[in-house]
């Protein structure tokens, strides 16, 4: 009798699971490519060293390896690209002494807010500093200061382990111009509420 029993795998595999969302299938592909690029030592070292908040504009070092992936929304858009790329190689495995692979979407991971409540969590960072960063944060209508006050946490949190899904903080820095009341909201009721499933929240969908 012939087996009606299949050996085939199942569609929704672990492959299946760890794809983005429609909405930040952009996003993580950059973050893919900026991977790659940290994969070599003078790479990683390129976009480390090109992380000035102040001076992105003229990140020259950074700019030969991301130009090329970088939409032309405007300036706003390739500073958020170059300062994401630029966090993100801060904690990239040495390509010389390490063959991890880099987790750049996890579904479990959600955004900036939920990885700060970890790193309360975890004694990373303080809850009152952690809730006054926040708040600042949300008053920046411009990227830059924005960014000038999350370098330093972002840096210091992922330096002790903590996750942040950078195709997710991607995401919300670009859309921040227009977008700020709702993304710094949607930061704050991950913060303060981190339990419900990350995808489900329809506020990070805004600037898709």
């Amino acid at each position: 009798m012939t087996s009606t029993t299949s050996d085939q795998p199942a569609v929704d595999g672990p492959s299946r699971k760890n794809e983005p969302p429609l909405w930040l299938v952009r996003e993580t592909a950059y973050m893919r490519y900026v991977a790659d690029v940290c994969s070599t030592p003078q790479g990683r070292r390129d976009l480390r060293d090109g992380l000035n908040i102040r001076r992105l504009d003229e990140s020259w070092r950074m700019m030969r390896h991301l130009r090329p992936r970088i939409p032309n929304w405007g300036p706003d858009t390739t500073l958020a690209h170059l300062a994401v790329a630029g966090l993100y190689a801060h904690q990239a495995a040495n390509p010389t002494t390490s063959r991890d692979t880099a987790v750049l979407y996890d579904p479990e991971h959600g955004n900036l807010g939920w990885s700060l409540e970890r790193a309360v969590h975890h004694g990373v960072l303080r809850e009152d500093g952690t809730a006054d960063l926040l708040e600042r944060t949300a008053r920046q209508r411009r990227l830059q200061p924005a960014l000038a006050l999350l370098s330093r946490p972002v840096t210091r949190m992922t330096a002790s382990g903590i996750p942040v899904s950078w195709p997710r903080l991607l995401h919300d820095l670009n859309g921040w111009p227009k977008y700020r009341t709702q993304i710094a909201d949607a930061w704050m009721q991950s913060h303060y509420n981190p339990h419900p499933t990350p995808d489900t929240n329809a506020a990070e969908e805004l600037s898709a």
